[in-house]
């Protein structure tokens, strides 16, 4: 198994001119996942979103606005954030936990915005009298991987309450708003079947507003990271949902138009994180063999929360490398090793077992040295975007992207460790 386009010598290249801990992306395959987006089948016209939270250098914003997907902001910052990275505002809608104080602002240059609760609309009324707008409800059902990314249900307080419709309707009927989009966002189970359970939810809420002409799905299309994952197939599950708009319209002579929100699927298998060994150290003979990192979870924070698991591979810094051995010479320079980061916390492990944070589960990998290179794969969403920032008072990682033409250019530059403590005042 190789890393999905970090090769050695790649590797060697970046550490050579750039040093390590640093994210790398891939111009390309962003690019391809863009494209595989867009083709997404629907029946009345699509409109792709990147949840940028996933990821939000403002190099990839410009990547995906250049492409035609539009942008899905969680806050009003982001939303601040995209305009900054010239993305028009026209294509950037705010859904937030927050109403900040910008919001009217942000509306006035066209940033669209949904409202999450009955707070919110009345709010919305109070700047903008008479105007139109999205709203986001929390339906009854929904699945997702694991209980920690649940957005629906009696448990999440993402969205308006599926029962609560008819207020909605008479906050908007008193006070002349016009609702032109429902937002769901409520998982799958990676199968055309739950796709179309999903989208029959969904319709199910536009058949209560007559002015609704889109209906925004979300995201939660599976990418694979692991060999035992199974990535969603976009195509047939575009299919599926687009006869569910087909019938739709046949019964109500509506025709919906589709927006959905992908940020995972787009974005987490064009980056890698590269570091580097810096020990390997072991607990005796009936204990564990580690490899120590010079990264951890300040910056790959989902293996902490949510017991993920990540390919990680280990590039020589001598010759042979593994790939060039024969089976059996293989499996005699091969180990167990339990990979941890260098923070001062007894949760900071790469290799743990899955959705159980708690309990180490070592990886069979080539022996390690000090100075040998460390790929780990399927990183960029949710883990610079969510990066425990300087704590232990490691300085923000660089990011790097890898042109389509070979090139290697950087696309953040590590933090300096004077600029963790800038914003301090002294007052004692």
């Amino acid at each position: 198994m190789q890393p999905n386009f970090l090769t050695p010598e790649i590797c060697h290249q970046i550490q050579r001119d750039f040093s390590s801990p640093t994210y790398v992306y891939s111009e390309q395959e962003l690019s391809d996942r863009a494209d595989e987006f867009l083709s997404f089948p629907s029946a009345y016209g699509l409109t792709v979103r990147y949840a940028m939270k996933a990821n939000s250098n403002r190099n990839i914003l410009k990547l995906f606005h250049d492409k035609w997907l539009y942008i899905d902001a969680s806050s009003s910052y982001e939303a601040e954030r995209a305009i900054a990275a010239w993305v028009a505002p026209e294509k950037i809608q705010i859904s937030s936990q927050e109403l900040s104080e910008s919001f009217t602002e942000l509306v006035k240059t066209w940033v669209f915005f949904v409202a999450s609760s009955l707070h919110q609309l009345e709010e919305y009324w109070k700047a903008f009298p008479w105007g139109e707008l999205w709203v986001r409800l929390n339906p009854w059902v929904g699945s997702a991987d694991f209980k920690q990314i649940n957005t629906w249900g009696w448990i999440s307080s993402f969205g308006i309450w599926h029962e609560k419709i008819d207020e909605i309707k008479h906050v908007a009927e008193k006070y002349n708003l016009k609702i032109t989009k429902i937002h769901i966002h409520i998982g799958s189970e990676n199968t055309p079947k739950s796709w179309v359970k999903s989208a029959n939810i969904g319709l199910d809420f536009v058949r209560a507003f007559e002015s609704v002409t889109m209906l925004n799905m979300g995201g939660w299309f599976k990418m694979a990271i692991m060999d035992y994952e199974k990535k969603a197939d976009l195509q047939e599950i575009g299919k599926a949902v687009k006869k569910s708009f087909e019938d739709f319209y046949a019964e109500t002579n509506r025709k919906i138009h589709l927006e959905t929100e992908p940020g995972k699927y787009l974005v987490i298998n064009s980056g890698s994180f590269l570091a580097e060994v810096n020990d390997v150290v072991d607990t005796g003979k009936y204990g564990y063999k580690f490899i120590k990192v010079n990264t951890g979870m300040n910056d790959m924070p989902r293996v902490p929360m949510y017991g993920i698991q990540q390919p990680i591979y280990i590039i020589p810094n001598t010759t042979p490398h593994p790939q060039s051995l024969s089976s059996q010479e293989r499996e005699a320079w091969m180990e167990d090793y339990v990979v941890v980061g260098h923070c001062c916390e007894s949760s900071d492990i790469l290799t743990c077992q899955l959705h159980d944070q708690e309990m180490i589960e070592p990886k069979t990998l080539p022996k390690a040295e000090v100075w040998d290179l460390v790929v780990v794969d399927g990183v960029w969403a949710y883990n610079s975007a969510m990066a425990m920032k300087n704590y232990n008072s490691f300085p923000e990682s660089s990011e790097l992207l890898l042109r389509k033409d070979g090139t290697i250019v950087e696309m953040r530059k590590r933090q300096k460790l004077k600029d963790i403590w800038m914003n301090e005042v002294e007052v004692i």
